[in-house]
């Protein structure tokens, strides 16, 4: 067992390192828009910097942005947290 903690402990600093987040690095935190402040809580389609849907649950956006057709196209889903919150967003 301990072979494998091992493994993965090198293996996880190996595809940091390769992500440029190795020791000794930080991560920048994201700066979100000012205006997704009022949409705290809340599921939000984006599309060029604008807010164009809003809802209380993902599947509630959706049917919003289905419903806005071509004007909603190519908007990218998103939920608004407390400024104060601290996420992770994984990409890959």
């Amino acid at each position: 067992m301990g072979s494998i903690r091992t493994w993965r402990g090198k293996r996880a600093r190996a595809n940091l390192s390769a992500m440029g987040l190795g020791a000794g690095s930080r991560v920048e935190p994201e700066r979100r828009l000012p205006e997704l402040d009022k949409w705290v809580g809340c599921w939000v389609a984006v599309k060029d910097g604008q807010v164009v849907a809003a809802a209380s649950t993902s599947r509630e956006l959706v049917r919003h942005v289905k419903e806005l057709g071509e004007r909603a196209r190519g908007a990218v889903a998103q939920f608004v947290p407390m400024p104060s919150d601290d996420i992770v967003i994984g990409v890959g």
